[in-house]
Parts: C-alpha cells; sequence; structure tokens
C-alpha cells in the first residue's frame, strides 16, 4: 500500500513539473531562475517524500516527456543537471550524516555533474558555461590570476548551488512536514545556525579523504604531472580548491575551539584567527599544511573533531525533546 501510494504521489508530482516546465519554457520565466533553483528543489521534495528510486524514475520520465513534447534538447540537458542536483541533496539530507560532510560530497558531484554536462551541452547545443566562466576570468587585469578565477569559479557555482537547494529543499521540506529524523536534525541544525557554527564539522573519514586528496594535487604540482584533456585537468583543480576551502574552515574551527576551551578567552581564539588568515594570505601552502598538522594532534590527543560533532548531536536532540 505505502509502495503504491509513493508510485501515485511521484506520478502526479512528475505530471505537475512536466507542465509547470512546458509553460515556464514557452513564456520564457524557465531561463531565469526556474531550471537553475525551482527544478532541483522540486525533485528534492520528491526524493524527500517518495524515496530514491521513484525519485529516479519520475526524472527519467520527464526529462523524456519535455525533450518530446518542446523538441528543445538544449532545456532537456539543462534541467537534466537541475534534476541530478536534487536528487543528489534528497538522498544526502535523507542520510545519517553531518551537515558539512553532505556539502562536501554535494559540492564534488555537483563540480563532476556539471562539468560532464557542460561537456554534452557544449557538443549539441554550442554553449559551455565554462567557455563563459573562462572569459569573465580574462576580464582579470592581471593574466597570472585568470585561470585561478577561472577555476575558482567552476568550484563555488556548484557549491552555492547545492548549499541553496540543500537549505531551501530543508525549510519547504519542514512546511510540507515530510521530513525524516535524519532530515529533522538536519533543518534543525541551520534553524540554530548561530549557536551551532563553531561546532560544525565534518567527520574524520570526510576530513582526512580531502586532506589525502590535497597530497595527491599537490604531489602532481611538484611532479609537474599535467594533462592536456581540459575538463578532467577543471575537475581536479576545482575538487582541489573546494577540498582547500573545507580543510581550512574545519581546522580553523578545531583550533579555535580548542583554545576558548583550554584558556576561557576568546580573544584568544580571534587572535589566533586573524594570525591565520594573515598566514593564509602570505604562505598559503605552509600555512595549509600547519593546520592540518594542529588539527591531526588535536584529533589523535583530544578527539576534538568528535567532540565538537557530539556537541551539536546533543543539543539537537535537546531541541527535539522540547
Amino acid at each position: 500500500m505505502d509502495t503504491t501510494k509513493k508510485l501515485t504521489e511521484a506520478a502526479l508530482l512528475s505530471s505537475l513539473f512536466i507542465v509547470i516546465t512546458i509553460i515556464a519554457v514557452c513564456t520564457g520565466f524557465g531561463y531565469a531562475i526556474y531550471l537553475d533553483f525551482i527544478v532541483p528543489i522540486f525533485f528534492c521534495i520528491i526524493c524527500l517524500k517518495c524515496d530514491l528510486k521513484y525519485t529516479v524514475l519520475s526524472g527519467i520520465t520527464s526529462l523524456l516527456m519535455i525533450s518530446l513534447v518542446l523538441g528543445n534538447l538544449g532545456t532537456a540537458i539543462w534541467a537534466s543537471q537541475s534534476v541530478l542536483l536534487g536528487i543528489i541533496c534528497g538522498c544526502l539530507i535523507n542520510k545519517s550524516s553531518t551537515v558539512m560532510d553532505d556539502l562536501v560530497y554535494g559540492s564534488m558531484l555537483g563540480v563532476i555533474i556539471m562539468v560532464f554536462i557542460d561537456i554534452y551541452a557544449s557538443a549539441l547545443i554550442g554553449y559551455s558555461f565554462m567557455s563563459e566562466f573562462q572569459g569573465y576570468s580574462k576580464l582579470i587585469y592581471f593574466y597570472g590570476y585568470a585561470d585561478f578565477i577561472y577555476y575558482l569559479m567552476i568550484a563555488l557555482f556548484p557549491f552555492g548551488m547545492v548549499f541553496c537547494i540543500y537549505f531551501l529543499s530543508l525549510v519547504i521540506g519542514h512546511k510540507l512536514h515530510i521530513l525524516s529524523s535524519n532530515s529533522l536534525k538536519k533543518f534543525l541544525v541551520f534553524k540554530n545556525f548561530r549557536l551551532l557554527n563553531q561546532f560544525l564539522c565534518c567527520s574524520k573519514k570526510v576530513f582526512y579523504m580531502c586532506v589525502f586528496y590535497l597530497t595527491i594535487f599537490e604531489i602532481t604540482n611538484i611532479l609537474d604531472i599535467k594533462t592536456e584533456l581540459v575538463y578532467l585537468k577543471t575537475l581536479f583543480i576545482s575538487i582541489g580548491y573546494l577540498c582547500t576551502y573545507f580543510v581550512i574552515r574545519d581546522s580553523c574551527m578545531s583550533l579555535q575551539n580548542f583554545i576558548i576551551t583550554k584558556f576561557r578567552k576568546v580573544a584568544y581564539a580571534r587572535i589566533s584567527f586573524l594570525i591565520v588568515v594573515i598566514s593564509l594570505f602570505l604562505i598559503l601552502k605552509i600555512t595549509v599544511i600547519g593546520l592540518i598538522i594542529i588539527n591531526a594532534f588535536l584529533n589523535k590527543k583530544m578527539n576534538v573533531r568528535l567532540t565538537q560533532i557530539n556537541i551539536v548531536n546533543k543539543q539537537i536532540n535537546i531541541l527535539i525533546e522540547k
């Protein structure tokens, strides 16, 4: 009975999506915010309500119907990217993982999806968002920063998309009363973000995964190993930038929490953060290595990362019991 209900709900939501998409595209509204934000949130909600297999089936049938009715391959390709991002966010929200782990996985998968979609889009319809980003990066006066800006934009764009889809889907899911226990906890994390922000961190597994990736990234640079495949190079470098951000962010938070716990002085934590920021601008690689070593020591001796996760879980459980 439950299976039939979910299948029926997925079918009805698919029909609604097809009708709205056709209207939005025909009126021109679909090429504004609809395909970029509304479509992924729509499929994330379907995933939260109807489970993964029905969401995937809904996505395939919806995209097929849209491409056949409109006869517009570009719209189908663009929509497929949004559908995949929505499904990924829905799966991550339902998992019993931390919010930061979800953002790491979602951002990396987002980069992979958007690059592969760009391959097909540029070959079939002649449009490439990577080429557009490259044009923006060349506007930078100092050429030495053009490549950095280019890869940074490719890394930040899916990260921003995933974050918005993830957050807005949680808010809408809570309004619709369809959040599971895991997703409800993540909604409460965002709702109490000011209180919990300093304790949000990745799990040890994800943190050291990012560290391992950065190690490989740096070894290839030292050995001057390069590839002529543009898309592979873009993937490798963009994910490296994402890993760098999450490693720096997590390490700084853990260091500040340790200083506050050890010395009971918020001022010391702020001073240390200022020193880290200045060091990142002056000696980026050395500072990142230092932060990783300090964080590894704190994890080994004090298990600071697990302590932060436990603080967040304890606070969320208190809120749920209320």
